[in-house]
């Protein structure tokens, strides 16, 4: 990029010593080979500001290129926290996760456990709610 810079700086000097020179030259020409020598030189100038112009343009587009690349490797870095900050998330929600899913297995685990014992509570209940129906039913009939 440097040397870009440094050539544009180069060219313009140059053309700015041809144009001095030019200008010299016009005074002295007054003949007609002279006159053909200045027009020559003048188209020659002119070709090679419009160099410069284009030159100059190239140097502007690989200026807005090397900060556009900045900016895309900022962007890059950003996203690329972003992304270690959702990584370090996700490693989190799954660590609650397991956490949940240990404590759900531990609570079916504890409903199985006292659905086991209520059974066995009603099973033990049955015999005496039956032979209390049975009395009832004997002692209503007897009465």
């Amino acid at each position: 990029m440097q040397d870009i810079v440094e050539l544009e700086r180069r060219i313009t000097a140059a053309m700015e010593r041809i144009g001095s020179g030019l200008d010299r030259f016009a005074g002295r020409a007054s003949d007609s080979a002279g006159a053909d020598e200045l027009a020559r030189l003048t188209e020659a100038l002119d070709e090679e500001r419009m160099a410069n112009a284009q030159l100059n343009e190239r140097v502007r587009v690989l200026r807005e290129r090397e900060i556009a690349g900045q900016g895309s490797a900022e962007a890059v870095e950003e996203l690329q926290a972003q992304l270690a900050a959702q990584i370090d998330e996700i490693a989190t929600l799954r660590r609650v996760l397991a956490e949940a899913g240990k404590e759900i297995a531990a609570l079916r685990a504890a409903r199985s456990a006292e659905a086991a014992e209520l059974a066995e509570v009603v099973a033990a209940l049955e015999p005496l709610v039956t032979e209390a129906t049975t009395e009832a039913t004997t002692g209503a009939t007897h009465a």
